[in-house]
């Protein structure tokens, strides 16, 4: 007999189907861990009954949005989540235009270049282009970063309304991972005022010794930040910042109005 999950889910919409919502859960597992996963594993992280999740995970296998190794009882994202997700990459201006725009930044600056945008409390990478031979790879497409300790998280949240702010933020633990890196909500607010001012945010080496990282923001019609493009490289000169933060906030703009942003 089939069990209610143990950790009862708090406030869920009136709307809510039960049996979708464990299944979109049991896919976020693999965003989540970006391994194989088995089902007493998922069974465990969800608090769910194992025979509950098993048909469920079934069900993803039969249409394509899981696949079973061969030889163990572990599954992993099918081919059909690939294919889900390319339809967004591939139906959005933003992505087609940012592609352009990333490989001009990396033709003037040489660095890895992102297009990425917020995505709840964190920073999600939807394309990544690389210097050697000018292709799109996928190092970092789909994965997540932080937010207070990256120049693109910065850029996404400078100029959100207070309160959105704060719900972004709201399980932030600032954890310290340089000598640079920003560790209070206060000194966040401080960087996120520089960040407006100049119209560009840098990673300071705030996350890695020697890394440095330039972003800018992208808007839309109606000029909200939608997004932020950045660049990055190990050992850019301390004189060179400006520079480089100028050239992502020009080619950022550049972006703003191939979507349909102008600035009055």
């Amino acid at each position: 007999m089939d069990t209610e999950p143990k950790k009862p889910q708090k406030d869920a919409p009136y709307f809510m189907i039960q049996s979708v919502d464990r299944t979109l859960m049991i896919l976020q597992c693999f965003i989540e861990d970006r391994r194989p996963l088995g089902v007493s594993e998922i069974a465990r992280k969800l608090e769910l009954n194992k025979s509950v999740v098993h048909r469920l995970m079934l069900t993803l296998l039969t249409h394509g949005y899981l696949q079973q190794l061969k030889n163990t009882d572990k599954y992993m994202i099918g081919p059909k989540a690939f294919e889900l997700g390319s339809v967004f990459t591939n139906s959005t201006n933003l992505v087609d235009e940012g592609k352009k725009v990333l490989i001009e930044l990396v033709d003037r600056i040489g660095s890895t270049a992102h297009l990425a945008i917020l995505e709840k409390d964190s920073v999600l990478y939807l394309v990544n282009v690389e210097p050697d031979h000018m292709k799109y790879l996928f190092g970092a497409i789909g994965q997540r970063r932080p937010v207070y300790n990256t120049a693109l998280g910065k850029c996404l949240t400078a100029w959100l309304p207070e309160q959105q702010l704060d719900k972004v933020m709201e399980g932030c633990k600032f954890e310290k991972l340089t000598d640079h890196t920003i560790t209070s909500m206060d000194a966040f607010r401080k960087e996120l005022e520089r960040v407006r001012q100049v119209g560009f945010a840098v990673d300071n080496e705030e996350s890695s010794y020697g890394i440095r990282c330039f972003a800018a923001p992208i808007r839309n019609k109606d000029g909200d930040v939608i997004a932020a493009i950045s660049t990055s490289g190990y050992g850019v000169a301390e004189e060179k910042i400006n520079e480089l933060g100028i050239t992502v906030k020009s080619l950022a703009s550049q972006l703003s109005r191939r979507i349909g942003y102008f600035d009055n």
